[in-house]
């Protein structure tokens, strides 16, 4: 058994998020791989929409006969921001200390990610998988890079072997597809077909949304 975690704000969820999500499940590979949308992310002004229709706009994206993906709401209950070492804290505590638990992130969230709470924590609880992002690359000096290096390992057997403590980077197919794209879209008056899962055009439509 084991377990990843791909957060987002997902407002809207897209056919990029879906493909990256689906790669990564198959590359690590896991169990299971819940999509987690955030609450109240420390990083980022309000979404334009509720966290309760983000959360059904992802469910009506991944589907339910997906064996694979599936929806974490644990950041959309929490009053709070939502800060990662907090969530697999909680993650670790509900998987056991033996599961292997994956918390994937961009490159782009890679290179700040010394700015997140806690940060040094983080594998302590879970291991870290990075998937490339355009325009982003890892540092190459510093604290930051130094912690990278003494955790950073390309043998997923041995990763799996252990619940928490490693970095791995993922090469994955980046669809040119972005959340801002789909909402400016639709303020345009413009198609966002083929962007996003047809059940989430049809809600989006259905509510107004980002109008």
């Amino acid at each position: 058994m084991s377990v990843a975690l791909f957060g987002g704000t997902f407002d809207p969820v897209h056919n990029g998020h879906l493909r990256i999500a689906s790669e990564l499940a198959e590359l690590l590979p896991v169990n299971e791989l819940r999509m987690m949308p955030c609450g109240f992310p420390p990083h980022r002004d309000d979404t334009e929409v509720s966290a309760h229709q983000r959360l059904e706009m992802l469910e009506l994206g991944i589907g339910v006969n997906n064996s694979i993906l599936s929806v974490e709401d644990i950041e959309l209950q929490r009053p709070a921001p939502s800060y990662s070492i907090d969530t697999v804290t909680f993650m670790r505590e509900k998987l056991g200390s033996s599961t292997p638990l994956f918390l994937c992130v961009g490159m782009d969230a890679l290179a700040t990610i010394n700015t997140w709470r806690h940060w040094k924590e983080l594998l302590s609880f879970c291991h870290i998988a990075v998937s490339s992002r355009p325009g982003f690359s890892a540092p190459k000096q510093g604290p930051l890079c130094e912690w990278i290096a003494q955790h950073e390992s390309d043998n997923l057997n041995e990763i799996k072997k252990c619940p928490s403590g490693y970095i791995y980077f993922c090469d994955l197919t980046m669809l040119a597809i972005s959340s801002t794209t789909i909402r400016d879209k639709i303020k345009q008056g413009s198609s966002i077909r083929y962007m996003t899962p047809e059940p989430v055009v049809n809600y989006i439509q259905q509510h107004r949304l980002y109008e």
